[in-house]
């Protein structure tokens, strides 16, 4: 069975740790590995993850050149690798760096809304996120904080209705600390979910159901590296006990699809 983690931050080697540091203060806690490719290689092969998607989110519209860049230059070396660019909302030139983004390969974008502190459904970036869906990217967003209302499913769920051809994947089950909106607020079928960040805080039957509830069948496996170690979240994932052929769904044949692979 074949296995991709549709959830990865690298950096270049030289911001890792200081980018790595950021992230673990942001949630309050330490991450698990440095957030370079270097580090993420050798893990994601240890644990069996055929391929992985990578990305890294900017927090300025200035950094939004380099980092896609970065992550294409990553992805010619490492064929194992699809990358994700990204953009800051509605910044001057998205017109431009959108066809950038399909000429340089990659296939799909990753938004921190929390991190850039603009909410998902900004009305100056609808333009913007229609010229992502007409050019068929995916849009990973990070989704939910108990403190934060940037990235509430309720968000998504507006955006989605002004931009109905966008294909989205809502990380962290829809809302990382807020679970219990995501719940209760199932987003259109053109969003994806994925696992990352979650398992763990659930617990198994938690998960279960909240698997039930979205929709299974539009879940994407995610470790959320370098947050934590990609075999222990494969394990956690595996001990959900799911059906061999909604397991394989979920660790492979949904990013397939997605990503024509």
């Amino acid at each position: 069975m074949k296995i991709a983690d549709i959830h990865v931050h690298i950096f270049p080697h030289k911001l890792a740790e200081k980018a790595s540091a950021s992230i673990g203060s942001f949630y309050g806690t330490h991450t698990a590995h440095l957030a370079s490719v270097e580090t993420l290689l050798p893990l994601e092969q240890a644990a069996g993850i055929d391929c992985c998607a990578v990305s890294s989110s900017a927090t300025s519209p200035h950094q939004v050149q380099h980092i896609n860049d970065f992550i294409a230059s990553e992805v010619r070396v490492h064929p194992n690798l699809i990358g994700l660019g990204t953009l800051f909302p509605a910044m001057e030139g998205w017109e431009a760096e959108v066809e950038r983004i399909v000429a340089l390969g990659l296939k799909g974008l990753k938004i921190h809304p929390d991190f850039q502190q603009v909410p998902i459904d900004l009305p100056e970036a609808i333009p913007m996120y229609r010229a992502v869906a007409k050019a068929g990217l995916p849009v990973l967003f990070h989704m939910g904080d108990a403190h934060l209302d940037y990235s509430s499913p309720q968000r998504l769920t507006n955006l989605i209705r002004q931009v109905p051809d966008l294909v989205a994947i809502a990380a962290h089950f829809g809302g990382w600390q807020c679970w219990e909106k995501s719940y209760a607020h199932v987003q259109p079928e053109n969003v994806y979910y994925d696992t990352s960040s979650s398992l763990r805080f659930l617990g198994r039957d938690r998960a279960l159901e909240y698997l039930d509830r979205l929709g299974a069948h539009r879940f994407l496996y995610g470790t959320d590296f370098p947050m934590w170690t990609p075999a222990e979240e494969l394990q956690r994932f595996r001990d959900l006990g799911l059906p061999p052929d909604l397991e394989n769904q979920i660790l492979f044949q949904n990013f397939a699809k997605l990503f024509g692979i």
